[in-house]
């Protein structure tokens, strides 16, 4: 009756840690619009929060007519304020450039970046348009990304499962052994 117990248990717990990392992630994003000669550009972070490390960007062009804009050569890059460096070094405040590929939709364009150090940051996008190379600049705060307190916990839960089920098991095989 125990086991039917504590199996049901641990079933239903690892469905819930799931479940609820999925519905985490399917969460909004945060956006940046900008308006360069005649072109609206939204950049988009996966996440509401830009947190250091790696992070997947989409930027959307359109033009005056509120048209995409197809097949514009995007190229990316990231660099850090220069006012929000105290003592950091110089070479890690800046990245490579990033070619951004075709997104889902069209005048959609999709990369991912890395920010080495919390702060303030610019994104610099370059990209073809039909009048011509444009650019555009959008300024991130970047936070520390922290450990994920989700997955760790959800880590707790299992190892808690395990060594309660393992105690339940041990007892059990001592009153068969004694009988």
């Amino acid at each position: 009756m125990k086991n039917k117990l504590i199996k049901r248990l641990s079933i239903i717990s690892a469905l819930v840690l799931t479940l609820s990392t999925s519905v985490l992630a399917a969460g909004g994003g945060k956006n940046i619009e900008q308006q360069v000669d005649g072109v609206k550009a939204t950049l988009t972070f996966t996440e509401d929060k830009v947190k250091t490390g790696e992070n997947k960007l989409t930027l959307k062009l359109y033009d005056d007519k509120d048209k995409p804009i197809v097949n514009a050569n995007v190229n990316v890059s990231v660099e850090m304020d220069k006012d929000s460096m105290s003592d950091m070094n110089m070479d890690s405040s800046k990245s490579d450039i990033v070619q951004f590929k075709k997104g889902y939709k069209d005048g959609e364009y999709v990369g991912t970046v890395k920010f080495s150090d919390k702060g303030k940051w610019k994104v610099k996008t370059n990209f073809m348009a039909s009048n011509g190379e444009k650019m555009a600049d959008f300024n991130v705060d970047v936070i520390s990304s922290g450990p994920n307190w989700f997955v760790v916990g959800g880590f707790l839960v299992v190892i808690t499962l395990i060594i309660v089920i393992a105690g339940i098991t041990k007892k059990k095989k001592k009153k068969t052994i004694k009988a």
